[in-house]
């Protein structure tokens, strides 16, 4: 198994990524910021908690958060430190392609599936800009993060393509990766 620790590269993506979950804005992360953020992406999309999208989503932060939990919980006070996040998330949890599968994968795979709302196997612009915006990520930021993944310029991002974006974002250590771009640039 390899691993990509230690990289500025992922270091930062992670940091980004911490924000994202960090729904209070307190400086650390706990199960109730994971289970915020699946309702404030179920509210903006318009989907019941007890639909099979909204169910996903939530089975999906909660498995996530009790593995992340598990491994990065070190001081047992039931919430993560930026630091404690950066280790786990570096080390073989999610920074590896093992990792991210069993880790991540699913509730990316959740995400995908409640951006999709049409079913069709693909997000339009204007989904990819609601979970963004969820998200916090800049409303500029959001147009050029999907036109970047939109690699082939039809106006749609395959939820293959979304999830590949996803994984490439969290485990590639290349300046370069397309899914880099997936919360806009990274500078």
């Amino acid at each position: 198994m390899t691993t990509l620790s230690g990289t500025p590269l992922l270091h930062h993506k992670i940091d980004v990524c911490f924000g994202h979950f960090d729904t209070d804005d307190n400086g650390s992360i706990d199960r109730e910021d994971l289970l915020t953020l699946g309702s404030q992406l179920l509210t903006r999309f318009g989907e019941p908690a007890t639909s099979p999208k909204g169910t996903a989503l939530m089975d999906g932060m909660t498995r996530f958060w009790d593995a992340l939990s598990a491994v990065a919980d070190l001081d047992g006070d039931g919430k993560l430190s930026p630091e404690e996040y950066r280790a786990s998330m570096t080390g073989a949890f999610i920074t590896s392609a093992e990792g991210f599968d069993a880790s991540f994968r699913p509730l990316a795979e959740a995400v995908c599936a409640l951006l999709d709302t049409d079913g069709d196997g693909e997000v339009d612009e204007q989904e990819f800009q609601a979970w963004q915006e969820v998200f916090r990520t800049e409303p500029a930021d959001r147009a050029a993060a999907f036109r970047r993944l939109d690699t082939n310029g039809n106006g749609k991002l395959s939820v293959d393509e979304l999830l590949a974006a996803i994984r490439q974002y969290y485990i590639s250590p290349e300046a370069d990766a397309a899914g880099n771009w997936l919360y806009g640039p990274l500078a």
